[in-house]
């Protein structure tokens, strides 16, 4: 891109709520409120796929380049082929999906909502979800690294470790009181 503008032929028609670029690539995936998935070529400026949803997109992540998952706000937490642009919903939250990772380490598709629950779903297993965990409050944001799954609930931060969500590694309450 050289410090250039990204053009879009197509612009987004609504709020833009995640963008992520692509594990090895230069493409870039973008969720948003007009209920689009989108993945763009940088280089080329070109808008590679277009797929629609019936609800905002309030988060999406690569699995890895020709798989992404999205979260939306009718609960469902749905998948993409990339290259073809076929779409699957692989379940859905109580309440407005708002959060979605994907762990390369355990393989699950990690999700959060407004249900307060964080989800592990197993893409490779006969379960479709391993784990599910009731929190106090609900999600606001999450992000994994490596094992450690990091979840802003209200105004405190919870560290998990992945391979065992029975209870935080660590928590960190906010001095301030105030949501994060």
């Amino acid at each position: 891109m050289n410090g250039s503008c990204l053009e879009f032929k197509n612009p987004i028609r609504d709020a833009i709520s995640r963008i992520r670029f692509a594990p090895q690539s230069n493409n870039l995936l973008i969720s948003s409120w007009d209920s689009s998935l989108r993945l763009h070529n940088v280089d080329s400026s070109q808008l590679r796929l277009e797929a629609s949803s019936e609800s905002a997109l309030l988060d999406c992540c690569f699995q890895e380049e020709s798989v992404a998952f999205s979260a939306g706000s009718d609960d469902s937490i749905t998948r993409y082929d990339l290259q073809s642009g076929i779409s699957n919903k692989i379940g859905n939250h109580d309440d407005i999906a708002t959060c979605v990772e994907y762990s390369t380490e355990t393989r699950q598709v990690i999700t959060a909502g407004f249900d307060k629950k964080i989800i592990a779903w197993d893409m490779f297993g006969a379960k479709p979800h391993v784990f599910l965990r009731n929190l106090d409050a609900e999600v606001e944001s999450i992000s994994l690294s490596g094992f450690e799954l990091i979840i802003a609930v209200g105004s405190s931060v919870d560290i998990y470790d992945l391979r065992n969500l029975d209870r935080s590694v660590e928590s960190n309450e906010s001095c301030m009181d105030v949501p994060i």
